[in-house]
């Protein structure tokens, strides 16, 4: 019961959290003279101790003794979390905060889902150095990819609503566009770094890491696929200057091929196993 009142209170601190950031975007009237808005950074509080309880659950329910539990649940709970204290400690570098109209809410059915499915226990024994150095940058480059997918959804809203001006107000609390088309790349090339260590570290380590030499399998030719879009997007921006709903095209394919290729084969091996 303790377990799922950290999750309780976490979705309800997300719940508010966006609230906050929902009042000021629809209340702000000059981006200039408030570039963050004092609701909105109450909300980073709010989020802040919701994602306490977030990872306290995260840490009950994904380990198992010194082992880590691989259930979709518990990695769906895990990589929420990371997703958010990685966005927050961005959000003190970087002009992201609003970003947690979206992540917040994603965050709250990241949790409601994984409450739902129910938490099966898959322990991976392996503790060696590698492995949990493979984890880790896995883990970030699948977060800094979400947040640069994220970034791309509401960079693509801004640019329809500049088109079309049904929005002025939302306008304005945004940054610039060309802020946000510079923060996007950012994000998506410091994720495609991060990604690229991970593959290059799965396949020398594989033997070390897995218990087996390198293999192609499902989720292995998804992630692949994953970081040639990214791959292709960047040398396209560095090329040709890749702007606008292209961009955000490529963006949101590489990330749901990744998402595929983990989140997708758990749900299958999962819901063939419960048969």
């Amino acid at each position: 019961m303790t377990d799922s009142l950290f999750a309780i209170f976490a979705v309800l601190l997300y719940g508010l959290a966006t609230v906050l950031v929902a009042l000021f975007l629809r209340s702000v009237k000059d981006s200039n003279t408030d570039l963050e808005g004092g609701k909105v950074t109450a909300s980073f509080v709010v989020a802040s101790i919701g994602a306490a309880c977030h990872i306290a659950y995260a840490l009950k329910i994904s380990f198992i003794g010194e082992s880590l539990n691989a259930s979709l649940s518990s990695m769906v709970v895990l990589v929420s979390g990371m997703l958010v204290v990685l966005f927050l400690l961005g959000g003190l570098l970087m002009p992201i905060r609003r970003l947690g109209i979206l992540v917040f809410p994603l965050t709250i059915m990241s949790l409601v889902f994984a409450f739902l499915w129910g938490n099966q226990i898959t322990p991976l024994d392996n503790r060696s150095l590698a492995f949990s150095s493979h984890i880790v940058i896995s883990l970030l480059a699948y977060c800094l990819l979400a947040i640069a997918s994220i970034q791309a959804l509401l960079y693509s809203y801004q640019e329809r609503q500049i088109k079309h001006r049904t929005n002025p107000a939302m306008l304005m609390a945004l940054p610039p566009l060309q802020t946000m088309e510079l923060l996007l790349f950012r994000l998506v090339g410091f994720g495609f770094v991060i990604l690229t260590l991970t593959l290059v570290s799965g396949a020398i380590f594989s033997q070390e890491i897995f218990g087996h030499a390198f293999v192609f399998k499902h989720h292995t030719i998804l992630a692949l696929l994953g970081w040639l879009v990214f791959a292709i997007l960047l040398f396209k921006r560095v090329k040709h200057g890749l702007r606008g709903s292209r961009a955000v095209i490529w963006t949101i394919s590489g990330f749901l091929l990744i998402q595929l290729g983990y989140f997708g084969t758990k749900i299958v091996s999962e819901s063939l196993s419960l048969q």
